[in-house]
């Protein structure tokens, strides 16, 4: 098989970056919190530089799995000698757990000039809410991305990258969570997860007048 899974380096957060806005470029959420392609334009920077972050985090895990069988330019490559080697295809962020008594705080978010802080603060009030309930105050893996170049899809990447959380749970025996848009949660479910709670949010995608729930 020639996709093979790695920890992420500093020098894949841009490569990290244009999969997350590849893999979301037409999600209705990332449309209506950022709602001009300059915005969008920026937040490709934004999400590198918290990419970045993340990587020197050690309460973090970054990982990303690579085509050994391609070159970054998606040449073919037949020999390589660095597990390095290869393109990037498909990235994931792992939070690990962390006690409610712990002096811990993860690097901040730097948003956008126009992004809409109204929708974006809706959601990740709802998402915090939806983590509470799931798992209380217990400390726990949380994948909180994760994104497939279009182009690789359906090459089993994805499930590289949630088995690793899924292996770490079983390993230091505490709880894993996610939140998943209805179309991602079959897969989800088929790697043993259970789902404990739904939530939804209104708002509107920019230039379609249409109401998103």
């Amino acid at each position: 098989m020639s996709l093979i899974l790695t920890a992420a380096q500093r020098a894949d957060a841009a490569r990290i970056a244009e999969i997350h806005m590849a893999a979301f470029s037409s999600n209705a959420m990332l449309l209506a919190q950022f709602p001009t392609t300059a915005v969008r334009d920026a937040l490709e920077k934004c999400i590198e530089s918290k990419a970045h972050a993340d990587i020197n985090d050690p309460n973090i895990t970054v990982l990303v799995i690579r085509d050994t069988n391609t070159t970054e330019s998606g040449e073919s490559k037949q020999d390589h000698t660095h597990q390095a080697c290869g393109t990037i295809i498909a990235f994931a962020k792992w939070a690990h757990p962390v006690s409610i008594n712990d002096v811990y705080t993860e690097s901040p978010w730097i948003w956008p000039e126009g992004t809409n802080l109204e929708v974006l603060g809706e959601w990740t009030r709802k998402t915090e809410e939806a983590q509470a309930y799931a798992v209380g105050v217990s400390p726990c893996y949380h994948l909180s991305f994760i994104g497939t170049d279009p182009s690789h899809e359906r090459r089993g990447a994805a499930t590289m990258l949630i088995q690793w959380g899924i292996h770490q749970s079983k390993k230091y025996n505490v709880p894993i969570y996610l939140e998943s848009t209805l179309v991602a949660a079959p897969l989800y479910r088929k790697l043993g997860f259970v789902e404990v709670g739904k939530f939804s949010l209104n708002y509107e995608v920019p230039d379609s007048g249409i109401t998103q729930t």
